[in-house]
Order: structure tokens, then C-alpha cells, then sequence
């Protein structure tokens, strides 16, 4: 068996999926939450012991991006 061949069988599969998000109720952000895999809307965080779903995390998006609409429109001050 050549190198390469061995190198392929004792090499561990890429891992993959996203960075750890903070959970949306607690703040947690070790990556404990996971996904639903039978429905992969609901979300599950395994510090808090909660579940939320994705419009949950839709509009927490909406109120914090209302929030930096306004912050961008605020004025320049010159010091």
C-alpha cells in the first residue's frame, strides 16, 4: 500500500456545517445548539433547555436590524 492510500484511510472526514452561533434565548455560544432533523425550522438549545424556531429568529433579526437602520441614519457629530 503507497503512502496516499494509507494517508486516506487514517485521516479523519472533514467536519462540516457552520461556526457556533449563540443561542437566541440564553446567550450561550459554545455551540450547543442543534437542528431538527425532522424539522429542520426548529432549533434546540442544550444549555438552556429551550426550544425556539426560526421566525423566533427572524424577528430578533428584524428588531436589531431596525435598530442599526436607525443607528445608520443618525447624524455625524463633529467634535
Amino acid at each position: 500500500m503507497n503512502a496516499t492510500a494509507n494517508k486516506a484511510q487514517t485521516s479523519k472526514p472533514a467536519r462540516r456545517g457552520f461556526a457556533s452561533l449563540p443561542c437566541i434565548l440564553c446567550g450561550n455560544a459554545d455551540g450547543n445548539v442543534t437542528v431538527s432533523l425532522e424539522d429542520v425550522g426548529q432549533f434546540h438549545c442544550n444549555e438552556c433547555d429551550e426550544d425556539f424556531d426560526a421566525d423566533a429568529v427572524r424577528q430578533q433579526l428584524a428588531q436589531w436590524q431596525a435598530v442599526l437602520t436607525w443607528i445608520d441614519a443618525a447624524p455625524v457629530v463633529e467634535e
